[in-house]
């Protein structure tokens, strides 16, 4: 009887090592295919009133927005599992020359069919009185910035004239994603990117 007990108990710990992994949920594997410029105005400090082009810039402010750059940042979320899983939120820092110039959260749900690899886009939207503003805290942001031999200001204006060649490294960090499954169950994967030219 004890024999029979052992069996049948080494049986179903077995049983159990062999499932166990089959349940467990593997981590989708994030990359950013591309960027690309959803908008862009010509770059401006202070608001203008009446502007129509670079020819007709219309009447300076001094309230309002400055100009903005929207960039998608479009990433494949290939997903290993069998079964179908959902990403739930999505959060990473943006970088222009190893500056940090934006954190990002997306919370909009989207299913990644099994063994299947899904296109998401991210639009962010970035403003250049406030870049210019990040750039000039912090000491390390001072050094590197005396060391390129310009100013916070003109550096924001070189990424906006540049940005439609995408002419410096745009970079993703911090990057993490919640998935669930259809029972709810979690799982985080993290990931970085690069594009641009280095």
């Amino acid at each position: 009887m004890k024999k029979a007990l052992t069996i049948s108990a080494a049986f179903f710990v077995l049983v159990g090592f062999c499932v166990l992994p089959a349940l467990a949920i593997e981590a989708p594997v994030i990359t950013l295919e591309r960027i690309e410029v959803a908008s862009i105005q010509p770059f401006y400090v202070k608001p203008r009133i009446g502007f129509k082009s670079a020819e007709e810039p219309g009447k300076e402010e001094t309230y309002g927005f400055s100009s903005t750059l929207s960039l998608a940042y479009i990433f494949n979320i290939k997903n290993p599992n069998k079964e179908a899983i959902l990403l739930d939120e999505l959060q990473f820092t943006t970088d222009f020359e190893g500056f940090d110039v934006n954190t990002v959260m997306a919370y909009e749900d989207s299913w990644i069919p099994g063994g299947k690899t899904n296109q998401v886009r991210v639009v962010v939207i970035n403003e250049a009185f406030p870049t210019i503003v990040s750039l000039m805290v912090g000491a390390e942001h001072a050094a590197r910035i005396a060391e390129m031999k310009t100013s916070a200001g003109a550096l924001v204006g070189k990424w906006w004239k540049d940005i439609p060649d995408f002419s410096f490294p745009i970079g993703i960090t911090n990057g993490t994603a919640v998935f669930k499954d259809e029972k709810g169950k979690e799982v985080r994967a993290v990931f970085t990117g690069k594009f641009g030219k280095k």
